[in-house]
């Protein structure tokens, strides 16, 4: 017997020792190929459908931030109103008090000393000052009166007799000044300035007289000229046809008040603004020296 021959012998003993399959059971394994082809079939609709679910879902939300790979995205934090102001840690200083302190009221001086007037020096000659109390100082101007004359403390008068430039020798003098310093009781002298102005106001004229206030260079706290003209006459007494112009300067330092009234030499000439005023800045000197 060959190989061949013995092949076949072997695999007739091999059939006849195996049983062969029922009918009942090739059915029953029918059955559970098909039910595994339809659990295939059913997972792989579930596949396509987890796919289309997935891709759905990336649709509507591509416009949010992609979750960096291997991360888990943290929820944003919830909307929270600001937090309130901290209180400064310093408590605001107190503002300094506004408190004012009035200062004490300086009594008026008593007496009023030759070195608060303008001395021989300030002449530009040589003739000695002389006191004058009791002479006018000021022009009438229709006889005025003034009511804060009754709040003097004092007052005094000298006569100067002035150059308006150095005196050359057998130069007669310029003019001469009738000079008055008066101390008032506190916050009078005020009064007594706007009393003379109204004076000068109301007496634009008193007999051949004319009155008038003039613009002054300002001193001390307060100042003013008064004008007075009348007419010129010559050495017989007779009008010339002109008229002469003294002059008042009236200064106010405090409660002091002085007067520069320019009264002419004789028969001379009038009084210049320009020399009046040099001379009224000199005797302002003198007072608030004194009274400094």
């Amino acid at each position: 017997m060959n190989d061949l021959e013995r092949a076949y012998t072997a695999l007739a003993q091999e059939a006849d020792t195996v049983a062969l399959t029922t009918p009942g059971a090739l059915r029953s394994r029918a059955d559970r190929r098909g039910r595994i082809r339809v659990a295939t079939t059913l997972a792989a609709a579930a596949a396509a459908v987890g796919v289309a679910v997935a891709g759905t879902q990336w649709v509507f939300r591509a416009d949010a931030p992609a979750p960096i790979p291997g991360t888990t995205p943290s929820p944003a934090p919830p909307a929270t109103s600001p937090p309130p102001p901290t209180p400064s840690a310093t408590a605001p200083t107190a503002a300094p008090s506004t408190t004012t302190t009035t200062p004490p009221r300086r009594t008026p001086p008593k007496s009023v000393p030759n070195s608060a007037f303008l001395q021989i020096t300030d002449t530009n000659g040589d003739v000695p000052v002389e006191n004058l109390d009791g002479e006018p100082v000021l022009p009438k101007l229709c006889d005025a009166t003034f009511d804060s004359d009754d709040a003097i403390a004092v007052r005094r008068t000298r006569l100067i007799t002035y150059w308006a430039e150095q005196r050359q020798d057998g130069q007669v003098p310029d003019g001469t000044f009738r000079q008055s310093i008066t101390v008032y009781e506190p916050d009078q002298a005020a009064r007594f300035l706007d009393e003379l102005r109204a004076a000068v106001a109301g007496c634009p004229t008193q007999a051949e007289r004319r009155y008038r206030l003039l613009s002054a260079p300002r001193h001390g706290d307060d100042s003013l000229v008064v004008e007075e003209t009348y007419p010129t006459v010559d050495p017989d007494g007779k009008p010339t046809g002109g008229r002469d112009v003294r002059l008042v300067s009236v200064v106010r330092i405090g409660d002091v008040v002085t007067m520069l009234y320019e009264k002419g030499w004789e028969a001379g000439w009038s009084a210049e603004p320009d020399v009046v005023n040099a001379f009224t800045t000199k005797a302002v000197t003198r007072v608030e020296s004194w009274l400094n």
